[in-house]
């Protein structure tokens, strides 16, 4: 198991956020600890753990029509070994950030998502009004064998909140899309199957709503 970004990545990286805002890396991690995080939300659903989760600052209470995902936040005082790998990787995404952009990531925080068949989340923006410390939005694909009949793809509006253009990105298990979380409005499309990833923002400090 590698313990570090490869050059090629942190490569990609980095000329995706300077260039475009954002970065769409394949093979972020090996695909057994792809396979052992989706294994680990399918655990937590089947047990009860995750949550619905809500939407604003308060976590306001929602409905499918708006968002239809189930989480669990991440705590890095105890963590398994595939949680371990990737909170590696993204420490070093984290200070090749902040050595090339200044931007003074100081936190990420991190929860496993899960979307039941039909689920979506609507177009929205990661950085609240008015509270600007989520800086970068990650999202790591754990979704074994995913076709693109599957649906469930990320639309990412590139031109504000513009209908057009976008771009919709498979959730290929193992590929991670990272972008200024101030700058795209996105949504989460449908899709047949169960959709699972783990999600982190980046923050200059702890901007987490419980």
């Amino acid at each position: 198991m590698p313990s570090s970004l490869d050059s090629l990545s942190t490569q990609q990286l980095l000329a995706g956020i300077a260039n475009d805002g954002y970065a769409i890396i394949k093979n972020f991690m090996p695909a057994a600890s792809i396979t052992s995080l989706a294994d680990e939300i399918t655990a937590l659903q089947l047990s009860g753990e995750m949550r619905r989760a809500g939407t604003g600052k308060v976590l306001a209470p929602t409905d499918d029509s708006l968002r239809g995902d189930f989480t669990l936040w991440l705590e890095k005082t105890s963590v398994s070994i595939s949680q371990q790998a990737y909170f590696a990787q993204m420490e070093i995404m984290r200070t090749s950030l902040n050595r090339d952009f200044y931007l003074g990531l100081f936190e990420l925080e991190s929860h496993f998502s899960l979307y039941p068949p039909g689920a979506l989340y609507r177009k929205h923006l990661d950085q609240f009004q008015g509270q600007e410390q989520r800086q970068i939005s990650c999202i790591l694909y754990l979704n074994q064998d995913w076709q693109p009949e599957h649906g469930g793809q990320l639309r990412m509006y590139l031109d504000g909140i513009a209908h057009e253009p976008y771009r919709d990105i498979e959730p290929i298990g193992g590929t991670l899309v990272a972008f200024l979380s101030g700058r795209f409005f996105h949504e989460v499309l449908p899709a047949t199957h169960e959709r699972v990833s783990l999600t982190g923002w980046f923050s200059t400090r702890s901007d987490r709503v419980q």
